[in-house]
């Protein structure tokens, strides 16, 4: 039988107690506060990562050199991962600020699952991407040996050649190895001066870069690769705080769920 005003007050007081004994203490709501500031972070890299791969998408500079770089399908291929990376980030994010504002158990484990979603994808994209790195590295060479070998056929500049012109100038370096596999016909890319006279130079004047661009191109595309996978390692240690913190506090609101429902099913027999 139902216990009355007298239940109805005791169950009133265990809900009271139940409440703040589960979610009203310390931990708890640490990881409440926690996960909307992480989650806040969270959509501050989606940005970051969807606004890279946009403009490097949209960008007609760099998908000219995408194109020249004999790299097309593995660099778009990347792009798209990149964006995908980003959009999905944003959504997640949105599941993880909800749930632990609502202390939603159903959010937090939706959250989960795509952060592990992620997690995976950027564990694969990053081994893929260090294995086939070399390969990147081995394409650009032929690609600017034919940057300099059609500079000689006097024709409109293709991709190859504004290839070629934008990593001299990018890098302050001229031919594939040396000045001279321009065979004293120096294009004003690799001039340190604003003059056309930088042309008819001899290739050992100081006006003239005299370093080649190969060895220059891949010590910075190794570097840009190395700061590249260091920060995907570190998006990836700071998504394992989120994995286990959103997991702990779905466990806790599971719980307290169980409890009060128990526990207000006790009092009202």
């Amino acid at each position: 039988p139902r216990a009355g005003s007298s239940g109805e007050k005791n169950t009133f007081i265990y809900r009271v107690l139940i409440r703040n004994w589960k979610m009203g203490s310390a931990c708890p709501q640490c990881l409440r506060i926690f996960l909307v500031i992480y989650n806040f972070l969270v959509v501050l890299i989606g940005l970051v990562i969807l606004g890279f791969a946009v403009f490097a998408y949209l960008e007609p500079a760099a998908q000219e050199l995408i194109e020249a770089s004999g790299s097309r399908v593995i660099a778009t291929t990347v792009i798209f991962i990149l964006m995908g990376i980003g959009a999905l980030t944003l959504i997640v994010a949105l599941f993880g600020c909800c749930g632990a504002y609502h202390e939603s158990a159903g959010l937090l484990a939706t959250y989960f699952t795509f952060l592990i979603i992620i997690f995976t994808v950027q564990v694969v994209g990053a081994t893929l991407g260090y294995v086939y790195r070399d390969q990147l590295l081995v394409d650009a060479e032929p690609t600017m040996r034919r940057g300099v070998d059609e500079y000689f056929q006097q024709l409109n500049p293709n991709t190859k050649v504004r290839f070629m012109d934008s990593v001299q100038k990018l890098l302050k370096c001229c031919g594939v190895t040396h000045p001279r596999d321009y065979r004293n016909h120096i294009p004003l890319a690799c001039c340190n001066i604003t003059t056309s006279s930088c042309q008819t130079t001899p290739i050992e004047e100081e006006h003239v870069y005299s370093e080649g661009c190969i060895r220059k191109y891949k010590q910075v595309a190794e570097e840009f690769l190395h700061i590249f996978f260091l920060v995907i390692v570190g998006i990836t240690v700071f998504e394992i705080f989120g994995l286990f913190t959103s997991i702990i506090m779905c466990c806790s609101v599971r719980k307290y769920n169980t409890d009060y429902y128990e526990v207000n099913y006790a009092t009202n027999a």
